[in-house]
């Protein structure tokens, strides 16, 4: 699929996406080029000077791809997967009320709201750029008042591609009337991350430690 939706119809009850913010993922890789050429370098400086800060260099390149790489949506026929940070919420299609996309993609649900960290919605200058074949053919649900859409439903925008795979699985569901909310096991579950928070605790412990200890 490109930026402005231009893909075959997806299937809710076959097809799944996985949506990751694409500056993260140039980021990650870019900065993890950086911490390679570092280690590198120290390694050739000395085993003393690769023991007091390598630790820290592979730590923030770990705390980097927490930040800008692991975080996704995933969109599959069971609902949606926001994983953030350090918390993962699998949200059901019938608990989903309401989808909306002003700070980022967020979904409404009876327990709450979900607000996807790797979806964020773009600066207020994206409507500048905005062509007008990418406001055609998006999911009902996406227009609001005389068919005007704001900046962050742009299928080219984080928030927007995110808010269009949701939308168009969520109104697939709906039509076909799967989305009663009597259906027993619908709802919200969350939980916390716990590999990635013990890692990134454990990397700064030892970080911290060669820092004082190695001389």
């Amino acid at each position: 699929m490109d930026a402005n939706g231009n893909d075959r119809m997806i299937n809710a009850s076959t097809d799944s996406k996985t949506l990751r913010p694409r500056f993260g993922r140039v980021l990650v890789v870019v900065c993890g080029a950086i911490a390679l050429l570092f280690l590198v370098s120290l390694a050739f400086t000395g085993i003393v000077a690769l023991l007091r800060f390598g630790a820290l260099a592979i730590l923030a390149e770990y705390v980097i791809w927490m930040l800008y790489w692991a975080p996704c949506v995933t969109i599959a026929p069971s609902g949606v997967i926001v994983r953030n940070v350090v918390r993962e919420h699998e949200v059901t299609w019938p608990a989903i009320e309401r989808i909306d996309t002003k700070y980022a993609l967020q979904l409404f649900t009876a327990g709450g709201t979900i607000t996807a960290w790797s979806a964020p919605a773009p600066g207020r200058h994206a409507t500048m750029r905005v062509a007008s074949p990418e406001l055609k053919g998006l999911p009902e649900s996406t227009y609001a008042a005389e068919r005007s859409i704001r900046p962050s439903d742009i299928p080219s925008s984080e928030s927007g591609l995110a808010a269009l795979y949701v939308r168009r699985f969520w109104e697939q569901l709906r039509d076909g009337g799967f989305l009663d909310k009597g259906v027993e096991g619908t709802g919200v579950r969350t939980h916390w991350l716990r590999g990635e928070i013990v890692t990134v605790s454990v990397l700064a412990v030892v970080a911290l430690a060669a820092l004082l200890l190695v001389p």
